[in-house]
């Protein structure tokens, strides 16, 4: 049953078709959006959402937006366990993390799934931003990459890195790294890869510089960005920028949708082949 339905006869029609009937579950945690004209009526609502999900056991709701250094969102409990750490499977692979405190995205699956498709043997790939290691956790299931390294500057995301990769211990070719992406590559001076990914749509393009730097020549760069429609032009352009100030040249760049975030906004991927 579809939760606006479940909610017939505990809300009014009007408040009904105001609230938002969507919402993300992460691991067993549900996360909804209350508007303001329904507080008073909250836990009413997540009460509903438990009973009518028994895969459920706690529902939280956003308590602000996404934002900070490391893209993490305020969560307030309703109903269910009191608790905020979860754990996701995700094609075969298991994920400890808290959403309050690491940014995951469950949508995004299906794009790290196409990515780890795309990867050859014997490649070295590099993960910039890689949160708790779905990216090389997922790369190292479905290829046969030589190598896969991954650089998270937030410390918890990387603790939950350490510990999903002891949960998969079959998958030993991962390195992970913490700190600023651009002092671990520098400390690595001479390290380059076959392919570079950069799944940090709002704060890829300062890192571009570097992730040229270290793509080895006929190399995948995979960008990812925040556009309109109208201007995914633009995402293409920022890679030739930073190729051209580095007198390297993009021989082909595909666009990929990968899902909304805003009403006309589009999170894309560029998947460039740089020389």
């Amino acid at each position: 049953m579809r939760l606006k339905q479940a909610l017939q006869g505990v809300l009014t029609e009007k408040e009904v078709q105001s609230f938002v009937g969507s919402y993300d579950v992460v691991g067993d945690i549900a996360i909804i959006i209350v508007p303001e004209s329904l507080r008073a009526k909250e836990r009413i609502i997540a009460e509903v959402l438990l009973a009518a999900n028994k895969n459920i056991k706690v529902v939280a709701k956003r308590a602000g937006n996404y934002g900070g250094e490391f893209r993490t969102i305020p969560l307030t409990i309703l109903a269910g366990e009191k608790r905020k750490e979860t754990e996701v499977k995700e094609f075969g692979i298991r994920l400890r993390l808290n959403p309050e405190t690491v940014y995951y995205s469950v949508r995004s699956g299906h794009e790290r799934r196409r990515i780890a498709s795309l990867v050859q043997e014997g490649e070295e790939v590099l993960v910039l931003f890689s949160g708790v290691a779905p990216y090389p956790l997922v790369i190292s299931r479905f290829s046969r990459a030589l190598t896969i390294a991954g650089i998270e500057k937030n410390p918890e995301a990387h603790r939950y890195a350490l510990e999903n990769l002891r949960k998969n211990k079959q998958l030993d070719n991962i390195e992970l790294y913490r700190g600023d992406a651009g002092d671990v590559l520098a400390a690595q001076a001479g390290r380059c890869f076959d392919r570079v990914i950069m799944p940090l749509p709002r704060m890829a393009a300062a890192f571009l510089p570097w992730a040229v730097k270290v793509l080895k020549p006929q190399g995948w760069l995979h960008f990812y960005d925040l556009q309109p429609k109208e201007s995914f032009e633009l995402s293409i352009g920022k890679i030739l920028d930073a190729c051209r100030d580095q007198m390297r040249v993009v021989d082909s760049a595909v666009i990929t949708r990968c899902g909304h975030c805003a009403p006309r906004i589009f999170r894309i991927c560029i998947d460039a082949r740089v020389s």
